[in-house]
């Protein structure tokens, strides 16, 4: 079982329209509701590939129950941490030519009886646990130290880790030397201080990640591909010629792939090849995540990569 933490969820509720106007009232023609949250979609993608999992995080409030049943309903089993604060919701507003508007609700305070309720919950998560992804923002100051936190209590108990975040809770995170570091363009940029344009500027920064106890090392760069770096080779992958409905959430089906073949003990170039193609038909559908083992084989053949 794999374990995904996510310390910032929420709610996901999509309405589907044929345009937005200006004018007072639109008629949904349909509504879809998601447990929101970059390591749910993780979750989501990982039992969609058949690999079970499970998800740490704090739920509160009548949107945290909703988050909950969602859960449950991807067939996730569900470790929570009672939050003081509401849960938070976006709503989205898709139309047909799949434009999108997304709304978020303020986000409640993240107190110090949050990050106990956390820490209380975390070594009954950690059991039978075979990799943790650690995804998505901090959901404040408070919060950052459980980054290095959790990391270092899943190595103290031989856990291999991802770590999938930005800001402090990246910069504190990397303290504790996560497994592999997967990071996309921005958010490398805003770590190192400079714009990452070139590939040559690309592949110093690949490099600079992969720092002490980092084994792996992914740089994602939207539609052009991603690069790796598994410590002693470099890849380029180029994602398969497909249309895209929505981008948000590629990046978790990448780490759901990376981690299925890391605890199955595929090659480095494999679970790079596997990421990719899950990321790629996570594109191909409008809900985060919602792959299936036969779309993404389908997909393998198609991904070039490329040795650099």
């Amino acid at each position: 079982m794999i374990l995904c933490v996510t310390l910032n969820p929420l709610v996901d509720m999509t309405l589907f329209v044929d345009e937005v106007k200006p004018v007072y009232r639109i008629n949904a023609k349909r509504v879809t509701y998601t447990a929101g949250g970059k390591g749910n979609n993780a979750a989501r993608a990982l039992v969609r590939l058949g690999e079970p999992a499970r998800v740490l995080e704090p739920l509160g409030g009548f949107s945290g129950q909703h988050e909950a049943a969602l859960l449950a309903s991807d067939g996730v089993e569900a470790i929570i941490a009672p939050a003081s604060g509401d849960t938070r919701v976006a709503v989205t507003v898709v139309d047909r030519d799949y434009h999108q508007q997304a709304f978020f609700t303020p986000a409640a305070p993240f107190t110090e009886a949050d990050v106990a309720e956390v820490r209380k919950r975390l070594p009954d998560a950690l059991k039978g646990i075979r990799a943790v992804c650690l995804c998505g923002s901090s959901p404040g100051p408070l919060a950052d130290p459980l980054f290095p936190e959790i990391l270092r209590e899943a190595a103290s108990r031989g856990i291999p880790s991802l770590l999938d975040t930005y800001g402090d809770a990246l910069r504190l995170g990397l303290e504790a030397a996560p497994t592999i570091v997967k990071i996309n363009r921005d958010e490398a940029a805003a770590l190192l201080g400079h714009r990452l344009k070139t590939r040559e500027e690309q592949l110093r920064a690949l490099d600079a990640l992969r720092r002490e106890g980092v084994r792996w090392v992914i740089l994602t760069l939207g539609a052009e591909g991603a690069l790796f770096n598994d410590g002693s080779r470099r890849w380029i992958a180029h994602p398969p010629p497909i249309r895209a409905i929505n981008p948000i959430g590629s990046g978790d089906a990448m780490t759901a792939g990376l981690l299925a073949g890391l605890v199955h003990g595929q090659p480095p170039e494999d679970c790079f090849r596997f990421g990719m193609a899950a990321a790629a038909a996570s594109t191909a559908r409008w809900e985060a995540c919602a792959i299936t083992s036969e779309e993404v084989e389908a997909l393998l053949p198609q991904v070039l990569v490329e040795l650099l």
